[in-house]
């Protein structure tokens, strides 16, 4: 089971997991509005893959997410960082990713939240943006 972390547990255990990916599993409205995160400044293989595609009918499954995901070859010796915008879609992408034998963690609150909300995500807490 996917464990749970905030921001800073991610930036203390990307100290201990060099070479680790960061999987940004956001759309690509919220990337194009609201930035990417850098992992690559923490040492970490930062990828871009939306669970949830926008269309004329809503968000619906992105048909093309297990292929794409199985093309990044992601080592699963290395641990996995999951991030959306809230921590919602992170958290069942990181389910289905250790259900395949990866080992996960969700960021809880994800990439982008109010500064008032506690644990901070990683826009408010000053973690590197692309």
């Amino acid at each position: 089971m996917p464990q749970q972390i905030t921001c800073t547990e991610l930036l203390e255990l990307s100290k201990e997991h060099q070479g680790a990916t960061l999987l940004d599993v956001r759309t690509q409205a919220e990337w194009d509005q609201d930035g990417k995160p850098n992992g690559q400044e923490l040492g970490l293989n930062t990828r871009f893959l939306s669970y949830l595609i926008d269309t004329d009918n809503g968000r619906v499954v992105n048909d093309k997410f297990d292929e794409t995901l199985e093309g990044y070859k992601i080592d699963k010796n290395k641990v996995v960082f999951v991030m959306c915008k809230s921590g919602m879609r992170s958290s069942k992408v990181a389910q289905i990713l250790d259900q395949r034998g990866y080992k996960t963690y969700n960021v809880v609150n994800g990439f982008i939240c109010s500064e008032d909300v506690e644990p901070s995500c990683w826009k408010t807490s000053g973690l590197p943006v692309l």
